[in-house]
This record gives C-alpha cells, structure tokens and sequence, in this order.
C-alpha cells in the first residue's frame, strides 16, 4: 500500500508543479464564534466594507466550502451582523494573489510539491531496499505521511475546484498532521534500536494521536457544513490536545537523542534537530502573525523539515542500502548537468550582451552574428574538459570529504610501515587505521603460523574466528589468486567481508580482512586498492621484523 500510493503520489506532485495557481484570495479569516480574526486591508474583503472584530453569521454546505475554497472568481456572499443585530449581506469576489503574497504562494506551491516529490521517491526506495524491515517500514510511512501533506498543500494552490481545495487545504492537513506523529512515535520506538521503556510506551499508545486526527478532521468537516463549531478543530480544548500531543512528540526525539549511540548518534541528532524545528515552528504558525495566508510558506517549510529529517538519516545513515544512490556516478551526471546548464545561460548572456550593446543579431546581421555566436560555443567546447574536471573535483571533495581523508591515511600508514621497528606495533596500527579510517564493524589481521593463519590483532564489534586452516575457502582463494575478494553471506543481513592477501614474492605471508560496513554496502574500487596497499607495505614489514611476539594471546570470539 505504502508503495502504490508513493508511486502515485509522485507522478501528482510533478503536476502539481507544472499547473498555474487557481486559488484566490479573500483577504479575511473567520475565528471562534464567527467574528472575523483577520481582514487585509488591501484585500477584496476590506474593499467589501469588512472590518477585523465583525461577527458573521456562517454560511453552511455548498455555500460555505465555495466561501472557504478562495478560487478565483468565486463571489462569497458573507452574512455580518451590525451592533444592532441586523443582518447584512457583504459579497465580494476572490482575486489572484498579488505582489509579494503572490510571490509566496508560488514559492509555496514550489516548496510544496518538491517535498512531496523528495519524499515519495525515498519512500519508494526504502520499501524496496531497507535492510531493518521494520524501521524501514515505520520510517517509510512517516515520508509518506509527510509527502502527502506537502502535496495537499500544493495541490490546493492549482486543484481549481472548490470541494477538492476545502479538503486539500482545510481537512486533510488536520488528518495528516496528527498522522504524522503517530508514526513519528512508532518510528522512534524502535529507532534507534533498543529504545528506553519511555519511547516504547509512547509507541503503544500512539494509536490516541491518529484518533484524535480522525475526529478532528471530521469535526472540522462538520463544523464547516454545519456551521456549528463544536471545537474539535478550533478552540482551547483542541489546541490543549494538540499541544500534549507535540509535547510527547518532543519528549520522545529528546529521549532518543540521548540515548543514541554509535553509528546512530549523528543520524539521530540530525532527525531530532529537524523535527525540533519543525516543532517550533508549528507553534510559531498560530500566532496572530501569520493570520490568513501569511503563514502558507510556513507551513510547507514545516513539512519539509519534516520529511527531509527523516529522509537523510535513512539515505545517509544505516536504515537503508542506498550506495548507489550517492557515488562518483551521481557527482558526475550532477557535473556534467551543471555544465550543460552552464553552456546555456553563458550563450543567452552572451547573445543578449551582442543583441543589445554591439547590434549584432541573426535578423540584421544574418552570418556574421550567427559564426560569431558559433564561435562563443566552440570556445566554451574546448573549455569543457576542464570546467567539468574542476566541478568534479569540487563536488567529490564537498560530497566524499571525510572518505577521502580516511582513504589518505590508509595510503599514509602504508607507506610509513617500512619505518616499524616492532612487527606487533605496526599490526596493531594497521588494523587501528583501517577501523578509524573506514568504520567497519570490525578489522583483524591474520598471519601465518605452523599449518594455518592466526588471529594477530583485531579491533571492532565483529566476531572474526580465531584462525583459518590452510584448506579453508578464505586461504585456498588468497594463496591461488593472491587478490582481494569479497564474500557476501546468505544472511538476511548480506555482511559483506573482504579478504586482502599479504604477500612476498607470490608467497601469502597473511591477510587483512575487512569486515561488513554499516550500511551494509560492498566495499569499493578506491577502498580496496588503499587496504591492497596497506597490507603489502605492513607483510613485508612483518617479514623484515621478528615475529616472536607478533601473535599475542587475545580473547577471542567463538566462531
């Protein structure tokens, strides 16, 4: 289910951001008890004869969703009761927005539809590729959630129909919003892995928040047709339980924060960081401030903070096998995107600049203006080459910053190996760097001893055997081929462990074995040719040095 309605929802969100704005303004709000909370000066409504504090009477059913729609054109006719009690008709007809309201609609609408578009696509792929089934399946309904109400935002911008806006923008958001917490707390009860007894419980009874989210939007849907205002969607009492309902929202991101550890400390810190933010902005939203359509901009930058908290631990951080989706391929169709890019508004410029300050154009000039602007793009050809490696290159450095220096110092210690006086040492070193480096749930070194390959260092979490008999998989394949390799168990896991021989004029003195990263990944080209260097330099130090006290006895794991 979560996968069809990603599926289609992206699809939509591309739409949403292709259609013109249909939605109109009004320039008035109607609060508690239907007095008017907010009027525009300069919108249709104060133009009318409306004023802030004036109470009306509320429109029901198709009258009052063509009121509370806003498309443009639509003529609200509004009912307003003087000091006397009198009844008066005020009509007016909504309007396009316009200036900077106009601007922030549209950046809205913008805003609105990229997130929804983010997040279904990882949703998507977390379905498809998320390793913990169950934090891949509770993390994936919060995207989805999020991307559905960034896109019932956008949508109500361009939907041009008055019952699709009322539900896009009035009922579906008090829905969603309250869905989205409830799947916030059943995410972070089980993310990070072994939660507290506090994050559990709010897990369990996070089943009062999407109910409360049901009755609310279908109070609101009544009070709209109805014109009754029970206070399910406005009121003390309903903005009491919302408030509760943040407040476990923000104890639990606390308690998550604290208690994360490891590789799951940075991952967490950015997701309670975002959600906290988007906390307080939601409490920001209910201030006189962003009355009316003030606070739409608001609004979307909320659920995108939403989304994209959640979205970057899982593309970044252990949830979810994505390392294809971030590699050298990327930053290199992102280059050679920019360049094409470059390539055009370079010509634009430089047509403009010839059109208007030199007179030269295809219409006056014909040939001359037409080489000349050929000329520009052969000049910008011959360039290429060298613009794309320098974008390359900025951008490897931006994206692959702390793997580059991690893969340095492999390459560093390498080379610094020949200078060991102590074969123990410069193991203990080797097997330290890869760990430090690379940040595998484990590293160990085995050397050669009697009929078999001894454990000799070893650092991490990962439990490597004691030793390896000559006839085993690992020792037949090194000695044979005497090149890395990388096994790939049947597990639900798939550790990837790789095997990189140390060998002396085609004699396998031992081997460094690597094992599974934490995102689960495969090991890369560049990765494997630093630990091949890396294990070279440190066996034919270990087999210039004495190995008397190379093999130290170590507790061990079972294997």
């Amino acid at each position: 289910m979560i996968l069809g309605l990603a599926g289609l929802g992206a699809p939509l969100a591309l739409l949403v951001m292709m259609l013109p704005i249909t939605w109109g303004y009004g320039g008035y709000l109607t609060g508690e008890n239907g007095t008017l909370a907010f009027v525009d000066p300069t919108g249709p409504a104060a133009r009318a004869g409306l004023y802030k504090g004036e109470r009306s009477v509320q429109s029901r059913g198709v009258e009052a969703v063509l009121e509370d729609s806003g498309n443009v054109g639509t003529v609200a006719h509004l009912t307003v009761l003087d000091a006397s009690g009198r009844r008066h008709i005020v009509s007016f007809a909504f309007v396009p927005f316009s200036g900077a309201l106009a601007v922030q609609e549209r950046l809205q609408k913008l805003l609105s539809a990229l997130t929804a578009l983010g997040a279904f696509i990882v949703t998507i792929l977390v379905v498809l590729r998320a390793r913990d089934k169950e934090a891949g399946e509770r993390a994936a309904t919060v995207l989805l959630l999020a991307g559905l109400s960034s896109f019932c935002l956008g949508a109500a911008l361009v939907c041009g129909n008055a019952w699709l806006g009322t539900l896009f923008y009035w009922i579906a958001p008090l829905f969603l919003s309250a869905a989205i917490i409830w799947a916030a707390l059943k995410f972070l009860a089980v993310y990070p892995p072994n939660p507290s007894r506090l994050r559990s419980l709010l897990g369990k009874g996070a089943v009062v928040v999407l109910a409360w989210g049901v009755a609310q939007s279908a109070g609101y849907a009544y009070d709209l047709w109805y014109g009754t205002f029970l206070g399910w969607a406005e009121g003390r009492a309903g903005s009491a339980i919302g408030i509760l309902l943040l407040l476990a929202l923000v104890v639990a991101l606390i308690d998550a924060m604290i208690y994360a550890r490891g590789a799951y400390a940075t991952p967490m810190r950015w997701l309670g960081g975002m959600w906290l933010i988007a906390t307080i902005l939601l409490v920001a939203s209910t201030l006189p401030q962003f009355a009316g359509h003030n606070g739409d901009l608001l609004n979307a930058v909320i659920v995108f903070c939403l989304a994209f908290g959640v979205a970057y631990p899982v593309l970044r951080h252990r949830l979810v096998d994505l390392n294809m989706l971030v590699s050298r391929a990327t930053v290199f169709g992102i280059a050679s995107a920019i360049i094409v890019g470059l390539f055009v508004v370079a010509e634009w410029i430089i047509g403009r600049i010839f059109e208007q300050s030199m007179g030269f154009s295809s219409q006056r000039q014909g040939f001359a203006a037409e080489a000349l602007t050929l000329l520009v793009v052969l000049v910008l050809g011959v360039s290429a080459r060298s613009i794309h490696g320098f974008v390359e290159d900025r951008m490897t450095k931006t994206f692959f910053r702390k793997r580059m220096r991690g893969l340095a110092e492999i390459e560093r210690v390498a080379r610094e190996a020949d200078a060991a006086t102590d074969a123990h040492a410069i193991v203990g070193v080797a097997v330290g760097t890869v760990q430090r480096c690379l940040e595998p749930l484990g590293a160990a070194l085995y050397l050669r001893e009697g009929n078999g390959y001894e454990l000799a260092d070893a650092a991490g979490s990962f439990a490597f055997p004691s030793r390896y008999g000559f006839n085993e998989e690992p020792a037949l394949r090194l000695r044979r081929w005497q090149e890395p390799f990388e096994l790939n168990d049947e597990s639900e896991d798939h550790h990837h462990v790789l095997f990189v021989p140390m060998t002396l004029r085609g004699d396998v003195l031992g081997f460094l074995c690597c094992g599974p990263k934490p995102d689960r990944t495969a090991y890369l080209g560049d990765e494997i040719a630093a630990l091949s260097l890396l294990a070279h330099h440190v066996g034919i130090a270990s087999a210039l040095l004495e190995r008397r006290h190379v093999i130290p006895s170590v507790a061990l794991a079972p294997t």
